[in-house]
């Protein structure tokens, strides 16, 4: 199994594949990027991931996935760790989320987590 992430300052977007296909999983909050990690790590076991893909973009927060894909490799080092661009991934969700014409909320609610099924469907892709 592997799991996507879109990984944010306070909220993450997961999705999850088990073949060619990502569907998203769920979002999560958390107050810290500890949590985050903790949060992650239990689905991880929960779901039996063998590999995550983890959305990053560069610039100012860059550290910020670097960061957090270290602290993962310590702790699971067992998982393979791959960082895939996600730029405008948060844009496109928001598109593809009007076009379907959700509410604002709704919108909201699951932008991060839309994010992450088209970071893990690109990696996917790639693939074959």
């Amino acid at each position: 199994m592997i799991l996507g992430i879109d990984l944010g300052q306070k909220t993450t977007g997961l999705a999850i594949s088990e073949g060619r296909l990502a569907t998203s999983y769920k979002t999560i909050t958390h107050k810290s990027q500890k949590e985050a990690l903790f949060k992650i790590l239990e689905i991880c076991s929960e779901e039996s991931i063998d590999k995550i893909v983890l959305g990053y973009v560069q610039g100012k927060i860059g550290k910020l996935f670097e960061n957090f894909a270290k602290e993962f490799r310590k702790v699971k080092p067992n998982v393979e760790v791959v960082m895939v661009d996600e730029t405008l991934t948060t844009r496109q969700a928001i598109e593809t989320m009007i076009k379907l014409q959700l509410s604002k909320k709704a919108r909201q609610k699951k932008e991060h987590e839309i994010a992450a099924v088209l970071i893990l469907q690109s990696y996917l892709d790639e693939r074959d």
